[in-house]
């Protein structure tokens, strides 16, 4: 069979023209325009190529329509795209478009790395602060703007009634620009188990991967320690004692392993201004104290946070002698901030709470040890003489209400004398 068969006129080339028309931070759409009619039924479909700078994929566009969704691409990464207009009976396709360049949004950045918190405290000023520190995150996926970084703490505790208590301090947030690897959290709160997390906001606008640290706050002595602790003489069994009063200690900033008195037995004419310092003051023991012409310091009572709360008799004779406060090693006689007094007497390491000197003053001074062996301590005490009573010389009621009577009176007399 023969048949003529015409030639075309023409040349059924197309080169597309490609532009993008959607991008999002794994994706890119592109669009080209559609071929003239007389080259339409010469286009049956298209090839459409992405360059990622190290692999060219290629994919063959059947649709009805002059789009292509390029996905699972990767954030804030350029690409180049080109598309050919193709024949299905020849198998040939027309040279590619021009290339057309783009790039995807920044994705949700990966973890910042070694991200390292600090617990730091003063103990001089009482004051207590977080160091953060990170580096930059390995696989960004963009553009870091700048961190966000959030603190949170939490605390255990027994309060000063005794009743155990769990805290959630609270949350703080903070965000440093991307130049910045570190950052500061100030006035924080001592014997706290505190955590920190870091992300990286890139163009999304959004927090990637958090990295996390945690360190816990060195614990303190109780607060208030300066006001807590009164004293005064009584009489008990034909003996002058003194009662000391033990208040209830909260232990919000640390588990407190044992009360110490230390008692001072002062020189004649010797203050307590005259004393060193309550850190630096030698401890001796009660019979070198109690010599005929002896003065100084010696424990005379160790107690647990079970006395609080109660008055403990100074000077009876006894020693308490309480269980459990061996555990610490500050809380032996004369462990003092990981330094020891070493007396030199016979059976020094002793606590003796023996018989006063009723002829001497004494002053006294209290150790609060928490746990970890830091050490807080009271000023020293109002000097006392044993048997010497200060008697309570405030004005009865029937008192204060005749002086009143009485002052209301003359008020009355002159405003009568001025009429």
């Amino acid at each position: 069979y023969h048949a003529s068969v015409n030639t075309l006129n023409f040349d059924p080339i197309f080169i597309p023209e490609v532009s993008i028309k959607g991008i999002t931070k794994n994706s890119i759409s592109v669009g080209w325009n559609d071929p003239p009619e007389k080259f339409k039924e010469h286009i049956h479909f298209y090839r459409a190529s992405k360059d990622d700078g190290e692999h060219v994929t290629e994919v063959l566009h059947t649709l009805p329509y002059p789009l292509h969704l390029w996905g699972e691409l990767k954030s804030a990464s350029s690409y180049k795209f080109t598309v050919s207009a193709c024949n299905e009976y020849s198998g040939e396709c027309s040279p590619p478009s021009e290339v057309m360049p783009g790039k995807t949004y920044d994705g949700l950045s990966g973890p910042p790395a070694d991200v390292v918190m600090s617990c730091r405290s003063d103990n001089i000023s009482d004051f207590h602060w977080v160091d953060v520190k990170w580096q930059d995150p390995q696989n960004p996926n963009g553009n870091i703007e700048f961190y966000n970084i959030e603190l949170t703490g939490r605390a255990r505790y027994y309060d000063d009634k005794r009743k155990m208590k769990v805290i959630n301090v609270d949350s703080q947030t903070k965000t440093e620009d991307s130049n910045s690897i570190m950052t500061r959290f100030d006035f924080l709160e001592a014997n706290t188990n505190y955590s920190v997390r870091v992300c990286a906001v890139t163009g999304s606008k959004e927090c990637g991967a958090w990295r996390a640290a945690t360190c816990s706050m060195p614990v303190m002595p109780p607060a208030g320690l300066a006001q807590a602790f009164t004293w005064y003489s009584v009489e008990k069994d034909e003996k002058n004692i003194f009662k000391l009063s033990i208040p209830r200690l909260s232990e919000r900033n640390g588990e407190i392993c044992c009360i110490k008195v230390i008692v001072v037995r002062l020189s004649s004419g010797q203050s307590a201004k005259d004393l060193p310092s309550q850190t630096e003051i030698p401890i001796t023991n009660y019979a070198a104290a109690h010599s005929a012409e002896g003065s100084g310091a010696y424990v005379a009572e160790i107690i647990t946070t079970v006395y609080m709360g109660r008055e403990i008799e100074i000077g009876d004779g006894k020693s308490i002698g309480a269980i459990g406060v061996a555990r610490c090693s500050a809380c032996l006689p004369y462990g003092r901030d990981k330094r020891f007094t070493d007396p030199e007497p016979e059976g020094a390491n002793k606590v003796e709470d023996g018989f006063l000197d009723d002829s001497r003053n004494y002053t006294s001074f209290v150790e609060v040890v928490v746990e970890g062996g830091v050490i807080g301590r009271s000023p020293y005490l109002e000097p006392k003489r044993p048997g010497v009573v200060v008697k309570d010389i405030s004005p009865s009621p029937n008192t204060v209400l005749v002086s009143v009577l009485g002052i209301l009176a003359g008020l009355v007399l002159v405003a009568l004398i001025l009429m």
